[in-house]
C-alpha cells in the first residue's frame, strides 16, 4: 500500500476540503443573516449608535438627556417618523417625536383639541413651560400633575417634545430638560 503516493494525497485533500465545506456550511446556518445589527433593532427602524441609538429617519436619541433616561423606543405612523420615550424616577417623563415637514403644528393642534375635549384645563404656565401648550392633568393630590407639548419646525422635519411632571415638585428640572433636547434638536439641523 502506498502512503505517500497521489491517491492517498487526493483523498486526503477531499476529506479535509469535505470537513472544511462541512464546517462553513454549520457556521453559516448559526450565524444571523446581519450579524451587525439585532433583527428588534432592524424591525423597528433603528441601529445602536454611541450613546443611544439613531433611527432610520436621521433622529438620534441618546441613552440620557439632561437627568432622563430611554426607556422606549417608538415605531413610526401616519404623520410620526419616529421617537424615543424617556423617564425619571421620580415619574417625570418626555415623549420626544419626530414628524413629517410640515405636520408638527397640526400635531400639536390635535394635542390641544383632544385634552381640551377630554375635559382638561388648559394653562399658561411661566418659565420653561410658557412656550409650550400645557394642561393640569390632575390636580386632587398635594402635587398639581400638568403636561405640556412643545413643537419644533426644521427645513428636514418637525419635532414635538412633550412632558409630564408634577408642580411644584419638578418644576426646576423642567428648563434643563427642555434645554437638553433643544440642544439636540439643533445638533440635527
Amino acid at each position: 500500500m502506498m502512503r505517500n503516493g497521489p491517491i492517498s494525497c487526493y483523498l486526503r485533500t477531499v476529506s479535509l476540503l469535505a470537513v472544511l465545506s462541512l464546517a462553513c456550511v454549520c457556521w453559516a446556518m448559526a450565524t444571523p443573516a446581519n450579524a451587525q445589527t439585532p433583527a428588534g433593532e432592524q424591525q423597528a427602524g433603528w441601529v445602536s449608535d454611541v450613546a443611544g441609538m439613531r433611527h432610520f429617519s436621521g433622529l438620534r436619541c441618546p441613552d440620557v438627556v439632561a437627568n432622563l433616561y430611554r426607556t422606549k423606543v417608538l415605531a413610526a405612523d401616519a404623520d410620526r417618523m419616529s421617537g424615543c420615550v424617556y423617564s425619571a424616577g421620580d415619574g417625570f417623563r418626555a415623549i420626544l417625536r419626530q414628524h413629517i415637514p410640515g405636520t408638527g403644528q397640526d400635531s400639536a393642534r390635535e394635542f390641544r383639541t383632544g385634552y381640551i375635549q377630554a375635559g382638561f384645563r388648559q394653562v399658561s404656565l411661566t418659565g420653561a413651560a410658557k412656550g409650550g401648550i400645557s394642561f393640569v392633568t390632575s390636580s386632587w393630590t398635594p402635587a398639581t400633575h400638568c403636561e405640556t407639548l412643545w413643537y419644533f419646525s426644521t427645513h428636514s422635519a418637525d419635532y414635538t417634545l412633550w412632558m409630564a411632571y408634577s408642580l411644584p415638585n419638578e418644576e426646576e428640572e423642567i428648563g434643563p430638560s427642555l434645554e437638553a433636547f433643544t440642544d439636540l434638536l439643533s445638533r440635527l439641523r
